[in-house]
């Protein structure tokens, strides 16, 4: 036997979005595995809805006892799991047919990290590849070299329990953003290689904090994580440097960006 594997969701007040991802896991996984849902002590009703789900071996709850972030609870839950293969994945995402050749071509070839495609609610692609924002990797990118380090936002990451542990797991110094960020430097880091799945998954959106945030102030908590991954592996300088790149950049490509973009970043200095 090739191995299980343990699907891992971070589950926050996110409505009926958590029933439909399970469901689609139910539907289209044809092979050994679980399911670990560690809630962040919600106050809705995205867990009582999923009750069928906890009856079954297979789905395992974990209830916090408060809001622990998505890093930590990641890192519970991955404690508990029993598979060679883990999948991180968003609970306002929803798996597709193929999911299963993906989770077979992780475990024939667990040395890499795979990443899927995400299909937004208007059929547009996301989760493209993005540069680590420092300045001298930015170069790099875009002179198109190969020696390039990249991220992808975290909504659906597998990789292998043992290349997991290497990496000493999601940094918990984050509570919300940059650490998928984080989890790819260290990637690198570790010469991981990452490649892109081939299954497109849905990723709804509407889930913890787009239901409860503003786009400014979801932008300030970016902003704050950003500043934190830049103290974690390099320097303020560094973090000034890439700030200053990207308002130069969006003034060029998106100059009606700027003043959320500023108000963001001088936001974060005060919050």
């Amino acid at each position: 036997m090739l191995g299980k594997v343990s699907v891992i969701i971070v589950n926050y007040n996110t409505g009926h979005l958590l029933y439909n991802c399970l469901e689609s896991i139910s539907r289209y996984v044809n092979l050994d595995y679980e399911v670990i849902v560690a809630d962040n002590h919600s106050a809705d009703s995205s867990v009582s809805e999923c009750e069928k789900f906890w009856d079954d071996r297979t789905f395992r709850l974990i209830e916090l006892d408060e809001n622990l972030g998505f890093a930590k609870a990641n890192n519970i839950a991955a404690g508990q799991a029993t598979g060679r293969i883990i999948h991180f994945l968003n609970p306002d995402t929803e798996l597709a047919p193929g999911i299963t050749q993906d989770y077979l071509q992780a475990l024939l070839h667990p040395e890499f990290v795979y990443v899927n495609p995400l299909v937004n609610r208007n059929g547009s692609l996301e989760n493209d590849r993005m540069p680590i924002p420092v300045l001298r990797n930015i170069r790099l990118w875009n002179a198109g070299s190969a020696e390039a380090q990249y991220w992808y936002k975290g909504a659906s990451v597998i990789i292998s329990t043992d290349n997991f542990r290497r990496i000493g797991g999601w940094c918990e110094d984050y509570f919300m953003y940059a650490e998928d960020l984080d989890l790819f430097y260290m990637l690198w880091q570790h010469d991981i290689r990452i490649q892109d799945a081939r299954t497109k998954i849905f990723h709804l959106g509407g889930g913890s904090s787009s239901a409860r945030w503003s786009a400014l102030r979801r932008e300030v908590e970016v902003e704050k994580s950003n500043k934190r991954f830049f103290r974690r592996h390099f320097s303020m300088m560094e973090y000034v440097k890439s700030k200053l790149y990207y308002f130069f950049h969006h003034l060029a490509k998106r100059p009606e960006y700027i003043p959320r973009y500023l108000s963001a970043w001088f936001l974060s200095l005060w919050c």
